[in-house]
């Protein structure tokens, strides 16, 4: 056998020194560079915040107008056909010799009637009504005690609605 010794190594020796095995700690950072990140967290959290807010509200502000663009066309194509029916119901109440022509005329205007009112339009059209701005035009006015005190007398041209929303006001003659 080797009489050679092979010399001790301490555990000391043998164990990685500590600046190899991990690494250094992070100097601690000066209050006003600390301060100063926080600081800034702050206003990214705020302005980040700030942009989601804003988005929902341009989100729920562009699915309003979706909903009334539907609503707004519906309604200029209506308002669009009201002079049509205007038309054919002077053509009905005009003097006609040909009793074949004026039904024709009635079956056009009842058609057409049948249409709008499937889409909900509603005429505005009574006299003897209360007087209402938000309904009804007035042109014309008269005194006439038979009548209360703002009062429709007389219907000059219908109106039409469709829900809540005023295609064409009715155009009246107010009485006191």
């Amino acid at each position: 056998m080797d009489d050679r010794m092979e010399p001790e190594i301490s555990p000391e020796e043998t164990s990685t020194p500590p600046e190899a095995a991990e690494a250094p700690p992070e100097a601690p950072q000066p209050p006003d560079e600390l301060e100063q990140l926080r600081a800034e967290k702050a206003e990214l959290e705020d302005r980040n915040l700030r942009l989601m807010a804003e988005f929902g509200n341009f989100r729920n502000r562009t699915a309003k107008e979706k909903e009334s663009i539907y609503g707004d066309a519906v309604a200029d194509t209506l308002r669009g056909l009201l002079p049509v029916l205007d038309n054919l119901q002077r053509a009905l109440e005009s003097p006609c010799t040909d009793e074949e022509y004026k039904k024709g005329v009635e079956l056009i205007y009842k058609g057409l009637w049948d249409v709008l009112a499937g889409q909900g339009v509603e005429e505005i059209a009574e006299a003897g009504v209360p007087f209402d701005p938000n309904l009804h035009n007035a042109v014309m006015h008269v005194e006439d005690d038979s009548l209360g005190k703002n009062t429709v007398a007389q219907v000059l041209q219908k109106g039409y609605r469709i829900g809540g929303k005023i295609l064409r006001y009715a155009m009246v003659q107010a009485a006191n």
